[in-house]
């Protein structure tokens, strides 16, 4: 975990020093407001953190990967209600002995975004989502009913939140989203694992 919070450190002040180049250059401006106001899409790539378990008696590992997400912003002055998808993907070797895992998953669901200080040049965005779907686990090994296998999905359900950085009208950097994944993938116990998901990343309007 404290290499998570480290890398998630580190990531924010080195796109807050880049972002004070174009600090002058992006005032808002009637037409931006009005575009913000307005439906637009948001996509966002991401790197991540899973910081996860593959059951209650078993060790907690990191898994790194990355992430895409769009999101369709129906509009509203302050931010508002919007469609998401995400893709989601992660590998980790020997998190028991020799066995290792990799998982992808694709969700959907609804994120709320709310603006702060929209007058600043560097708006905030702040967001809450929920999504579910689909998760694809692999090149490890999940007990069946006569045998292990090397492959197995499940159910998959994430809640959290994050928050943006306007450095552009066209750009924001993810300063951080934190997301609870609950999946059901089976473990020869309670067949569900609960991770913490970490992530930064760039957002791309249009």
């Amino acid at each position: 975990m404290k290499t998570i919070l480290h890398v998630s450190a580190m990531l924010a002040m080195v796109l807050g020093c880049l972002s004070v180049p174009v600090a002058g250059q992006i005032a808002p401006s009637a037409a931006h407001v009005a575009a913000d106001a307005a439906g637009h899409f948001d996509v966002a790539a991401n790197f991540t953190y899973k910081a996860a378990k593959i059951s209650q008696t078993t060790n907690r590992f990191v898994m790194p990967g990355g992430s895409v997400d769009a999101a369709y912003n129906f509009g509203g002055k302050l931010g508002g209600l919007s469609a998401v998808v995400d893709l989601n993907g992660e590998s980790a070797s020997n998190i028991e002995p020799g066995v290792d895992l990799t998982q992808f998953s694709i969700m959907g669901g609804a994120r709320y975004t709310f603006r702060l200080n929209r007058k600043n040049a560097h708006v905030v965005a702040l967001y809450g989502q929920i999504l579910g779907g689909e998760d694809f686990a692999s090149n490890s090994a999940f007990p069946g009913l006569a045998a292990f296998t090397s492959t197995a999905n499940s159910s998959a359900f994430q809640a959290g939140g994050g928050a943006n950085m306007r450095l552009t009208r066209s750009i924001s950097f993810r300063l951080l989203e934190a997301d609870f994944i609950t999946t059901a993938l089976p473990n020869a116990a309670n067949n569900r694992q609960d991770s913490l998901r970490l992530s930064n990343g760039i957002v791309f309007h249009f």
